[in-house]
């Protein structure tokens, strides 16, 4: 039955006969009687024939179903039984953005791997969005993104903190009512930006100026556009991209005003292009966490994980 089972549920997730016999390593003919035999003993169609797409019956909704629950008890005993190995074996997943997974996760998976080499890790790359999807679906244990998600269905481990800036070309001639307020990528460095005397701008002098956003789907490009309600406007947007690096260096370039967080800026290497504006810091604060399904069992590589995380970017945490 369970290799019925895979069969039938490499199919519903591929939703082609042939690509699941691919991944099978399976004859299509083959494939097809298994899933026949499977059908007879269920006593019900699982999918419904002459269709051009695979359509699942009834009974097919509810046997996938079960197959998920089933899946999702064998992931958990294999957690716990590689938990019995003391961490020399084991699966880890992981999950975080690009910026986020090229420069901060990267040092603490390769320590990890170093001091747990029999934990096999296997790293996702994606937005916010996607990878909040993939840990409610139990396709990721952890990731490390910004700490705004549902109580109900998260949990997480606060690792630091980061804070967005206005990024604006030099050459911009706002620059030169905005003076008192300018900050450069060495006081970013320094964190004068988190001093609470430093004065925030009136961002509102910036209404008419083209800027640089990430695509509308992002959390990031949420917390933009709430930024500029904020201070009574809406953004007038240049570009949308994919990645808040990009952003920053469009705006390096020239290209517009890009909101961009000091963890951003500190990792990049010291422009004299650009200036940076300190904003209302309630909505300039963001949370980076650890952040996990609420109630699943947490395996002790993810745990053992998650604690390294915390003692390595504890330096990072900063206090307005």
């Amino acid at each position: 039955m369970f290799q019925s089972m895979n069969y039938i549920y490499e199919i519903y997730k591929t939703g082609s006969f042939s690509k699941a016999a691919k991944n099978l390593y399976l004859t299509q003919p083959a494939l097809s009687i298994a899933v026949k035999k499977e059908e007879k003993e269920l006593g019900q169609p699982i999918f419904e024939r002459g269709s051009s797409k695979i359509r699942l019956t009834e009974a097919g909704k509810a046997y996938i179903k079960s197959v998920e629950v089933i899946k999702k008890e064998e992931a958990s005993l294999r957690l716990y039984c590689n938990d019995l190995s003391s961490l020399k074996t084991g699966t880890l997943r992981l999950g975080a953005s690009n910026f986020l997974l090229s420069e901060i996760v990267l040092p603490i998976i390769s320590s990890f791997s170093s001091l747990y080499p029999g934990i096999s890790i296997d790293v996702q790359e994606a937005p916010s969005l996607e990878l909040k999807d993939r840990v409610v679906n139990e396709e990721l244990d952890i990731i490390i993104d910004p700490m705004d998600f549902e109580e109900t269905l998260f949990s997480s481990h606060h690792l630091f903190n980061d804070y967005f800036l206005l990024t604006v070309p030099k050459k911009n001639p706002l620059n030169q009512e905005l003076v008192s307020y300018a900050l450069t990528q060495e006081q970013i460095l320094n964190n004068i930006h988190l001093r609470p005397e430093f004065p925030k701008a009136p961002l509102q002098l910036f209404s008419e100026e083209l800027f640089l956003f990430m695509r509308p789907e992002t959390v990031t490009c949420s917390r933009a556009t709430k930024i500029c309600e904020h201070y009574g406007f809406k953004p007038k947007i240049r570009f949308y991209l994919d990645q808040q690096t990009t952003c920053y260096r469009f705006a390096l370039a020239g290209l517009g005003s890009a909101f961009v967080t000091d963890s951003v800026i500190k990792s990049n290497p010291l422009k004299n292009s650009v200036l940076f504006y300190k904003l209302d810091p309630k909505l300039a604060k963001r949370t980076i966490a650890a952040v996990y399904k609420k109630n699943r069992y947490m395996s002790k590589a993810s745990l053992e994980f998650i604690s390294m995380a915390e003692n390595r970017l504890k330096i990072m945490d900063s206090i307005l």
